[in-house]
């Protein structure tokens, strides 16, 4: 079997920062902040493209029209430092972009400021709304395969994890959300019944294929080593499997059975420095304008129904989350589910992946 030496270091660092998020759950020392600019809010995004995404759908216009200045943090996905600094008292994040999975975290440690939600409306789904954040755009991980590799494609969570049929190396981001999800599908769980989570029957399953699995630190990680062609199938995310297959690296395809949705919320934190500009923001985000910008930038699903109303069959056919790309595998992350579990999850993933 080949040797990912890379992977393997890399894996070491995700696990650390895992095990940090784990100790923040259960409560952390205090640690250094700075200050906060007047006049201007801090916004803890993702860096890189993604943040040159959001600058020009969003907080450009945010900005000019609200003659506020807006500062970029790349935090956003750093769980442990984020409660860190709201445990010490030393918050100068006012906005937080938190998919499902991170904020289940946020909501354990309760380290978020309460949104006035009532006054918001229009969302296609409603219940996605919750006492601390606001639904901003839906996004997926999909099953995609290497089509030179696996030329009869992967049609469902069965066939990821069935390595005699479909032989191949896998490829996935060693966090377990969704991934624990699919092997319970995999397994013959119906949708429906996943919650709460049987995590033996998941981890039962997962060693079913573990030899054949390389579970990577990033997203960057893994999308590297897909274009390289050193994975033939696995579960990621959709941008950047639709990003390789543009480039034409490897002839890649995907698939909308057996999608996982998670919505990306806008949250504020507590001890925001600049509280009532923030909820501006965030409501500034759900105006028709934003979310066809983010659309157009990233490929992800608006929030709004009005947004969703004004596009064509054609492009609802290729966006998560709508009745075009829906299957019956398809499922959402349960965000309450992942608040009261996720430390214990986590522990017992990190255990697994280092045994």
């Amino acid at each position: 079997m080949r040797t990912y030496l890379g992977v393997t270091r890399g894996w070491r660092r995700a696990g650390a920062v895992l095990a940090a998020v784990v100790v923040a759950l259960g409560g952390l020392t205090a640690c250094s902040g700075g200050g906060d600019e007047k006049g201007s809010i801090t916004y803890a995004g993702f860096g890189g493209t993604y943040e040159e995404a959001v600058k020009a759908a969003l907080f450009d216009p945010y900005s000019k029209d609200a003659d506020i200045k807006v500062l970029f943090d790349s935090s956003g996905s750093d769980v442990a430092k984020l409660v860190q600094m709201s445990k010490s008292g030393s918050m100068t994040l006012d906005l937080i972009d938190a998919e499902d999975s991170s904020l289940a975290q946020f909501m354990a440690a309760d380290i978020l400021q309460p949104i006035d939600s009532k006054s918001l409306d229009g969302f296609a789904d409603p219940s996605a709304v919750t006492e601390h954040s606001v639904p901003w755009y839906t996004f997926s991980r999909n099953l995609y395969w290497n089509k030179d590799d696996v030329p009869g494609g992967v049609k469902s969570w069965a066939d990821l994890f069935d390595t005699q049929r479909v032989p191949g190396k896998r490829g996935m981001v060693g966090l377990p959300w969704g991934i624990l999800e699919g092997a319970l599908i995999a397994d013959g769980v119906p949708v429906d019944r996943l919650y709460p989570l049987d995590l033996n029957r998941a981890f039962a399953k997962l060693d079913t294929i573990r030899n054949d699995t390389i579970f990577f630190p990033s997203n960057g990680d893994l999308q590297n080593a897909i274009s390289q062609g050193e994975i033939a199938l696995g579960y990621g995310n959709l941008a950047r499997i639709k990003s390789i297959a543009q480039s034409g690296a490897v002839p890649l395809e995907y698939t909308w059975e057996g999608a996982v949705l998670s919505v990306q919320q806008l949250v504020i934190p507590k001890g925001a420095p600049n509280e009532s500009a923030a909820f501006d923001a965030i409501k500034y985000s759900l105006r028709p304008e934003a979310q066809k910008a983010i659309m157009d930038e990233l490929g992800y699903t608006p929030s709004q129904q009005s947004v969703l109303d004004g596009l064509d069959a054609d492009t609802r056919a290729d966006l998560p989350g709508t009745p075009e790309t829906a299957s019956g595998e398809t499922f959402r992350i349960d965000v309450e589910w992942w608040s009261a579990n996720g430390a214990d999850v986590l522990k017992r993933w990190q255990d697994w992946l280092n045994a």
